[in-house]
């Protein structure tokens, strides 16, 4: 279990070496490939030959208000001869619902670097020192979305070597700014191999304070543990041991659960909710989004917390 304070003082970032429920395979340097996701004019390089591969980013931010700010995008590159395929998607919670706030299928040249996320229709993104995205915009209906990154909480290896983080982070739609929490994950694979059935799930949680859950669990098997990330005033802790259990009677989408983390107390019950995104087939690649709320106990006391689920298989 690591412990790191960092609220009113400055932020020191923990570095995993490796999710403990992803497999060995994923552990080794943090990103095997740059990160620097600045963008270039499309007619900047000549075209080049790469092979053919997927490059997917999601980015899921939760708010800190009695009804949480909502967004999750899904950017994908899929390289091919000489082209690069962009296919770059965003949805917040409507009404029944998830409204659309990005769908960009386009194409261009093949740059260096064929796993940065590049300006595409509405999207408008910068970056910071390292290539890193620091804030992305977009033009919605009756006004702006623009969603900015600020310091960042924790970093770790991914299931296919690519580095992830969990961020704090402002999210502007229309007049309305709220601070809260960023997780980017990231994954990539050569278009000629198997996506095999691993779905990788994700839970994102706040509450009106400040505080936060995450929930990382691969569920190639339906014991494999989860990690799980919690900051709770001020202090952050992490283990990879988490126990997550689907609850009897969840068997039809979104589902709910049980988690605990043995020997320390915490532990509680989340529920996935509506509105409800099913693109999960049973084989092939896809995902599934969804409100979700949770009642967890730390100790003594008791705190709600509402957010994102997701689940996804790929890319």
């Amino acid at each position: 279990m690591n412990i790191v304070r960092f609220r009113g003082a400055a932020l020191p970032t923990t570095v995993l070496a490796c999710l403990t429920a992803l497999p060995a395979a994923a552990c080794g340097p943090s990103d095997p490939v740059p990160v620097d996701e600045a963008s270039e004019p499309a007619g900047g390089r000549s075209a080049v030959t790469t092979p053919e591969a997927l490059y997917h980013t999601s980015l899921t931010f939760v708010g800190f208000g009695a009804e949480p700010a909502l967004l999750h995008l899904r950017l994908e590159n899929r390289t091919e001869p000489n082209r690069l395929r962009l296919d770059y998607r965003g949805w917040i919670p409507g009404t029944g619902s998830w409204t659309p706030v990005l769908s960009v299928v386009d194409s261009i040249p093949v740059s260096r670097a064929a796993w940065r996320i590049v300006p595409a229709g509405p999207l408008h993104i910068s970056v910071e020192d390292g290539g890193q995205l620091s804030s992305l915009r977009l033009a919605v209906d009756g006004g702006s979305l623009r969603l900015d990154a600020l310091e960042e909480v924790s970093s770790w290896s991914g299931a296919t070597g690519q580095r992830e983080s969990l961020r704090a982070a402002d999210l502007q739609v229309g007049e309305r700014v709220e601070g809260g929490w960023l997780l980017r994950r990231r994954r990539a694979r050569l278009a000629s191999e198997n996506i095999g059935e691993r779905v990788l799930q994700a839970f994102v949680l706040s509450d009106t304070l400040g505080n936060g859950l995450l929930i990382l669990r691969d569920r190639a098997f339906p014991d494999a543990p989860a990690t799980v990330w919690a900051w709770m005033d001020g202090v952050q802790l992490d283990w990879s041991d988490a126990v997550l259990l689907d609850l009897p009677g969840s068997a039809t989408p979104p589902g709910s659960w049980s988690f605990e983390v043995p020997d320390v107390g915490l532990f509680g019950e989340i529920a996935g909710g509506t509105p409800l995104l099913d693109s999960l087939p049973p084989q092939g690649s896809g995902f599934r989004l969804y409100r979700a709320s949770a009642s967890i106990g730390f100790g003594e006391e008791q705190r709600s917390m509402s957010g994102i689920g997701f689940e996804e298989r790929g890319p």
